[in-house]
């Protein structure tokens, strides 16, 4: 016998039986539960969720229900499960079902709601606060944070990287010349050429109005080198603005990270190799 019927409630319901060995087993599922999860009542009631879910699945909603246990009391947390009726994310209240004579638990009961709709307008909404709306890379806020996190990873783990930033040559006289809309396609063009220089694991952002900047997962002098060529290798072929052919060149200052820098420190520095570069440009 089931410890809750659920099937009376609309809500997306489960439950659960303890037998006096520990071992939980499926008690009940509703109707509601298995059309979103796409799961089968027939293969879950009176077997244990690693015998009906997979070993990933299975591992992770028990921690869940062993917490609500340990707690003994009404337990409520947000996961992500990939069932065989989707990848969903759910808010799910668990709450223990005790012996009015002994106190102790006999089962749990959990409700489920799908919020997968309000999760996926979270993370739109996170992934735009830190985007640069015109050329689409990471902006100044992201980048602060990820330069934050890369030091303090630095300094307490020793894990070094290289901070580049970079200037684009000229810039303002494309601006005065051809308008600031060829200038915004300048931008754009030259942030989707910094990109293909970068491997998934280094960061790339805008940080200003024609300045970027990137932090590289390198951990020596040669390894900076080969990455600053793969950046540079792309600028080389002039891009077309409207109907131009036009030869646009950055300049760029590269620091790898030493024992003891900070993120003031490191940006100051990677600032100032940055500006003698382009000094040496224009002379």
């Amino acid at each position: 016998m089931p410890v809750v019927d659920v099937r009376l409630l609309a809500a997306p319901a489960f439950s659960l039986s303890i037998g006096v060995d520990g071992v939980m087993r499926y008690a009940g599922v509703n109707d509601s539960l298995c059309r979103l999860t796409g799961l089968d009542a027939a293969d879950l009631v009176g077997r244990t969720p690693s015998e009906c879910l997979s070993s990933e699945i299975a591992a992770h909603v028990e921690t869940q229900y062993r917490h609500c246990l340990k707690l003994g009391s009404i337990y409520e947390y947000e996961e992500h499960l990939d069932l065989p009726g989707g990848a969903k994310w759910w808010r799910t209240a668990l709450s223990p079902i005790l012996d009015p004579a002994t106190d102790t638990a006999t089962g749990l009961f959990g409700m489920s709601s799908d919020i997968t709709d309000r999760k996926r307008d979270e993370l739109e909404l996170r992934s735009a606060a830190f985007k640069d709306p015109l050329t689409g890379i990471c902006n100044r806020r992201r980048f602060d944070r990820d330069l934050d996190l890369a030091v303090s990873g630095a300094l307490e783990a020793g894990r070094i990287f290289a901070l580049v930033l970079a200037d684009v040559d000229r810039f303002k006289p494309i601006n005065d010349t051809y308008g600031h809309a060829a200038g915004d396609t300048v931008l754009q063009e030259l942030a989707g050429r910094l990109a293909k220089g970068i491997r998934s694991t280094d960061r790339l952002a805008r940080i200003g109005g024609d300045e970027f900047a990137a932090i590289l997962w390198v951990d020596s002098e040669a390894a900076t080198d080969e990455a600053m060529q793969r950046l540079r290798f792309h600028l080389d072929e002039p891009m077309r603005v409207q109907d131009r052919a036009m030869r646009v060149g950055m300049s760029f200052g590269t620091v790898l990270w030493r024992p003891g820098m900070t993120t003031a420190g490191i940006l100051a520095e990677a600032d100032r190799a940055m500006y003698r570069e382009k000094r040496a440009i224009a002379a």
